[in-house]
């Protein structure tokens, strides 16, 4: 079964310090204009010894130390001259990188709904230096993004990359035969050592396979969206898979850290999370002192040529028994093309079956399906301004509860009519559009303390056989009003301690590693795990 994907630190709380001096920038009385505080002055107490020490710790969050300390400035701080300027330059180059990503969110595909985020203002930099007593490596903890998604794929990254750099990453000897549960052979012992580095548990390292490496298996192969069958064939995904070298895992998670700097620095104490990549869907709650809340389920998104978009958004608004307004790119591509070909009775049946309506485009009047010249809309030879609408009930596409967002794109989250995709192991395949597996859960969370129990929302949605005429639209209460972030993850550390990949479909990673500096493996890698 399908180990359910969560943070391996789904609490991240701001440190006291830096939540202090924030709190200090909120209270203090506004003074009379200024001028403009200096980076440099800034940075000013900060000596130039500590932040080369730091910058070569960068590392630690997924940066390449050369491309800040270069080689220049090192033989010019080894000579004792005066690198004042340049140290503070590449200094606040590194933090600006760390704290908002030195790839332009624009550049990397039409589904990312970020700008590039401006660094930290020079007074709000000053608060943070001076609450961390002007260390260096602190100052470069705390500038960096503390959302919990960006520390798991970070803590799966300090899993991995330095195994890259020790040697302990070993290549994995090719075999031609498959290999099953209770199979031996030489290559096994490998395989489970790979799989130990990955965190998966293995019990005993010997040439057998074994109920651990079955379980191993099993959850590779749902990452790799195909239906387990627990063996490693020759050329198969599997053995694919293990055959990644390391660099390119590390490289795979620098690029995910990369990802996450878009977004804000902290997620609020309450909020929903969907990794789009490995299609599930985690809600934290940290805002009673006394007790966490979690919730997570898979999700159904948007298939590749549809991509569920990057971004922020807030769910506002439950619906049940939603209509279905059928989206452009679905109108176009999908519905008029199965119409252009029926004559007008199939035309009927269609639209019967499905319970589907044409409205004009100001939804002011209902139009006869069989009085629209389908195959002259699809040549482009006539157009109409209508929508295709469907009626609630059970087989509506989105099943029987909606969650509306704020976006201006037509995406949400939603129920649906198709729930045995969610034993699916691939599960990219909607239109752009999340679908939850627990919905009830859901909508029970976001309306609790309203008059909307779960027994209430739960008689009120459509039966077997019921075809409804409205909606009930319920805003969500302000307080319970809750930001949804949505990202494509393709690696990072869960909560057992596994640091999971899957494959890029999306292509995101690619794009970003046109601009994305790479990590330094090999053998100058070893100069920068230490203080020197």
């Amino acid at each position: 079964m399908e180990v359910v994907r969560r943070f391996t630190k789904c609490i991240v709380i701001a440190s006291v310090l830096p939540a202090i001096a924030w709190a200090q920038l909120q209270t203090q009385a506004k003074p009379k204009p200024a001028e403009p505080i200096d980076y440099n002055t800034v940075v000013a107490n900060i000596s130039v010894a500590d932040m080369r020490a730091a910058i070569k710790k960068s590392w630690k969050h997924g940066l390449n130390p050369k491309q800040y300390w270069t080689d220049s400035l090192e033989s010019n701080y080894a000579k004792g001259v005066n690198i004042r300027s340049a140290a503070n330059k590449a200094y606040l180059r590194m933090l600006g990188h760390l704290y908002a990503g030195s790839v332009d969110p624009q550049f990397v595909g039409y589904d990312i709904k970020f700008a590039k985020k401006d660094f930290l203002s020079a007074k709000q930099l000053r608060a943070i230096v001076v609450a961390t007593g002007n260390d260096a490596e602190s100052l470069m903890d705390e500038v960096a993004p503390q959302n919990s998604p960006y520390q798991s794929a970070r803590e799966g990254y300090l899993k991995i990359y330095p195994t890259c750099v020790d040697g302990s990453w070993k290549e994995i000897t090719p075999v031609n035969v498959s290999l099953r549960m209770y199979t031996k052979n030489p290559v096994i012992p490998q395989i489970k050592a790979r799989l130990a580095i990955m965190g998966y548990k293995m019990s005993n390292m010997n040439d057998i396979f074994d109920v651990d490496l079955l379980n191993a298996v099993t959850d590779i192969q749902w990452g790799l969206r195909i239906k387990p069958d627990g063996e490693i064939s020759p050329k198969g995904k599997v053995w694919q898979f293990l055959s990644v070298p390391c660099g390119e895992r590390a490289r795979q998670l620098q690029v995910d850290m990369e990802k996450m700097r878009w977004f804000p620095q902290y997620f609020e104490d309450r909020y929903i999370f969907v990794n789009l990549a490995m299609s599930y869907f985690i809600l934290m709650d940290v805002s009673n002192p006394d007790y966490n809340r979690v919730m997570s389920f898979r999700t159904v998104n948007g298939r590749p040529t549809r991509k569920s978009p990057t971004m922020r958004d807030m769910v506002v608004e439950v619906i049940l028994n939603p209509f279905w307004t059928v989206p452009p790119t679905i109108f176009s591509e999908d519905k008029v093309n199965d119409l252009k070909v029926l004559n007008k009775q199939q035309i009927r049946e269609y639209f019967d079956s499905h319970h589907y309506e044409v409205w004009s485009g100001d939804y002011r009047r209902k139009i006869d399906p069989t009085t629209i010249d389908w195959m002259g809309l699809s040549t482009g030879r006539v157009n109409y301004d209508i929508h295709i609408r469907q009626l609630p009930h059970l087989g509506n596409a989105l099943g029987v509860v909606k969650f509306d967002l704020t976006n201006g794109f037509l995406i949400y989250l939603h129920d649906t009519n198709a729930r045995e995709l969610f034993n699916e192991p691939m599960r990219q395949l909607s239109s752009g559009c999340i679908r939850l597996e627990k919905p009830f859960e859901l909508a029970e969370y976001l309306l609790e303390d309203t008059a909307w129990d779960r027994k209430t929302i739960e008689s009120m949605v459509a039966r077997p056989g019921e075809v409804m005429s409205k909606s009930t639209e319920i805003p969500i209460p302000k307080a319970k009003q809750t930001p949804v972030y949505t990202a494509y993850l393709t690696s990072m550390m869960s909560s057992d301690g596994v640091v999971r990949f899957v494959d890029d479909i999306y292509g995101q990673n690619n794009a970003i590693k046109k601009y994305l500096t790479p990590l330094i493996v090999g053998n100058e890698s070893s100069e920068y795990w230490g203080t020197n």
